[in-house]
C-alpha cells in the first residue's frame, strides 16, 4: 500500500510539463487521476491552525510532492512559499524550456524547408519575425499558466487540504519556524514530525567585473527579457543580433540553440574543454559538430572575465573580454554557469544544521535527514543532482521517512536518467565510460 500511495503521489507532480504545445498542431494534454483517498478539506491559508504534522518550505517540484504525500495521509500540511507555487519547474525550468525548444524546431526545419523548396518575402520577413516571438511568449505563458493551475495552484493545494502561507520562513527551533509576508506580517509554525525544506536552487553568477552594472538574462529572466529586449530592437533583423551565451551546461546549450533557432546570432563560451563537461566526450564532441553545423559559434575553454557596455548609438554593444585576451562582441549576454542550492536567511546553521563546505548545499543522510533531528531536505536545496523528477522523488521520501514507520533511501544519484533536451537530445544514466574504468578498470569496461 505504502508503494502503490507514492507511485500514485509522485506520479501525478507536473507530469503535464511533458505536454508541449506546437505552434502548429494543437497536442492533448496528458492527465493522470490524483489518487482520492484520505483527502482532507481545510480552508485557504487563513493560518488559523498555527500547529500542523507537517511544515514543507517551498513550494517547487520537491516541496509539491511533499505536502502532497503528507495529505494522502490525512495528515495536517502547511506548506511555505515565498514566491509562486510551482517552483522552476513550472516557471524558469522544464515548462518554458521545453516549449520554447519545440517551437524554436519547428521554426528552424520551416525555415530550411522554405530556403530549399520555396522563397522568402525579404520585404515582410523581419515583421513576421517578430510576429513569431510574440507568438513563442504566448505560448510559453500559457503553458506555465496551465499546468500552474492544474497542477501548482493554491486552490489545488486547498482541494487537497493543504494550507498554503505565503512568506519567507526562518527556523527557530526544530519544530518552529517563523514566517514573515511581503506586508511584514509574522506568524510562528510548529510542526508535530518534522519540516521538509525543499527551497530549490538560485542562479550561480560568476565574478565578471562590470557584469552587474548593466542587463543581463539569466534561466530566471530570459522567458521574459529575451522577448521584451527583441522587441525593443526592431526593425533590426534578428540575425543581426548577437547573444553571448556564457556556459556550456545542459541550461547553456538549450537556450542556445532555441535562441539560434528563432533567429538570432548566438555564440557559446565554455569554461571547460567541451559542451555538457559531465556527459559522455564522444555526445559532447557530436553535439558541438551540429552546433556549428547551425552556425552556434562555439569557443571552449575560455573563462569570461570583464564585461563593458557601449549603448552611445542606442543600441547596446556588449563586449566581454576573455582569460586568454580574446574579446567576443555581441548585443545581449545570457549567464548560464549552474545553479546553487538556496539556504540563505534560513537560520539552518543558527540550530545546528550542516551545509556542505563544497556545494554549499544542505547536508542530509541516506534517509534525506539534515544533522538536525526531525528536519530533512530535499531536491537542489540539498547540492545533489538538479532534476525536477529527482527532486519530487526525494520529496516524496522525505515525507514519507518523516510519517511512516521504518526508513527509505532517498539517494540515487548514480542511477538517475537525465537528459538535455537539444535536438539531438543528449540522455544519460549511471557512470560514463570514463568514470567506469576509473571505478572499475578498462579491462571490465567494453
Amino acid at each position: 500500500l505504502k508503494t502503490l500511495l507514492l507511485l500514485t503521489t509522485f506520479s501525478s507532480v507536473h507530469i503535464s510539463a511533458f505536454t508541449v504545445s506546437s505552434p502548429l498542431v494543437p497536442s492533448a494534454a496528458v492527465t493522470l487521476m490524483k489518487c482520492p483517498c484520505l483527502r482532507r478539506d481545510t480552508a485557504l491559508s487563513s493560518v488559523s491552525n498555527r500547529h500542523y504534522d507537517i511544515i514543507v518550505i517551498g513550494g517547487g517540484s520537491a516541496g509539491l510532492t511533499a505536502a502532497k504525500f503528507a495529505a494522502t495521509f490525512d495528515k495536517s500540511v502547511a506548506l511555505i512559499e515565498s514566491s509562486k507555487l510551482g517552483g522552476d519547474c513550472t516557471w524558469t525550468g522544464c515548462v518554458p524550456s521545453k516549449t520554447i525548444l519545440s517551437i524554436s524546431k519547428r521554426v528552424y526545419n520551416w525555415r530550411k524547408m522554405n530556403e530549399k523548396y520555396g522563397s522568402l518575402d525579404n520585404d515582410n520577413i523581419d515583421d513576421s519575425q517578430y510576429r513569431m516571438l510574440l507568438d513563442v511568449k504566448r505560448q510559453i505563458d500559457e503553458n506555465r499558466q496551465r499546468i500552474y493551475d492544474h497542477d501548482d495552484s493554491p486552490e489545488v493545494m486547498q482541494s487537497l487540504g493543504i494550507d498554503v502561507i505565503e512568506g519567507s520562513a526562518r527556523f527557530l527551533d526544530s519544530k518552529t519556524v517563523d514566517v514573515t509576508s511581503d506586508s511584514s506580517s509574522s506568524s510562528q509554525l510548529t510542526a508535530k514530525y518534522g519540516i521538509v525544506v525543499a527551497t530549490g536552487a538560485i542562479p550561480q553568477i560568476l565574478d565578471i567585473q562590470g557584469l552587474g552594472q548593466g542587463k543581463y538574462w539569466t534561466y530566471e529572466n530570459v522567458w521574459n527579457d529575451f522577448f521584451v529586449d527583441l522587441e525593443q530592437s526592431k526593425p533590426k533583423p534578428l540575425k543581426d543580433t548577437k547573444v553571448i551565451v556564457v556556459g556550456g551546461g545542459p541550461v547553456g546549450c538549450e537556450l542556445s540553440q532555441a535562441i539560434s533557432r528563432l533567429g538570432c546570432s548566438v555564440i557559446i563560451i565554455s569554461k571547460s574543454d567541451r559542451l555538457l563537461p559531465s556527459g559522455e566526450e564522444i555526445a559532447s564532441s557530436e553535439l558541438q559538430n551540429v552546433f556549428e553545423k547551425e552556425d552556434i559559434d562555439v569557443l571552449c575553454g575560455e573563462s569570461a572575465v570583464s564585461v563593458t557596455r557601449d549603448e552611445s548609438d542606442g543600441i547596446s554593444i556588449i563586449t566581454l573580454t576573455l582569460k586568454s585576451g580574446k574579446s567576443v562582441v555581441g548585443n545581449h549576454i545570457l549567464i548560464a554557469t549552474g545553479r546553487k542550492p538556496n539556504t540563505n536567511n534560513m537560520g539552518l546553521e543558527d540550530i545546528g544544521v550542516d551545509l556542505c563546505d563544497k556545494t554549499k548545499g544542505i547536508t542530509v543522510n541516506d534517509n534525506l535527514e539534515t544533522s538536525v533531528k526531525g528536519i530533512y531536505a530535499a531536491g537542489d536545496c540539498t547540492g545533489d543532482r538538479q532534476f525536477t523528477h529527482y527532486a519530487g522523488f526525494q520529496g516524496a521520501i522525505a515525507a514519507r521517512n518523516i510519517l511512516l514507520p521504518l526508513k527509505d533511501s532517498g539517494k540515487r544519484s548514480d542511477s538517475i536518467p537525465a537528459a538535455t533536451f537539444t535536438d539531438p537530445e543528449v540522455a544519460s544514466i549511471g557512470l560514463t565510460e570514463d568514470e567506469a574504468v576509473m571505478q572499475y578498470g578498462a579491462d571490465k569496461v567494453s
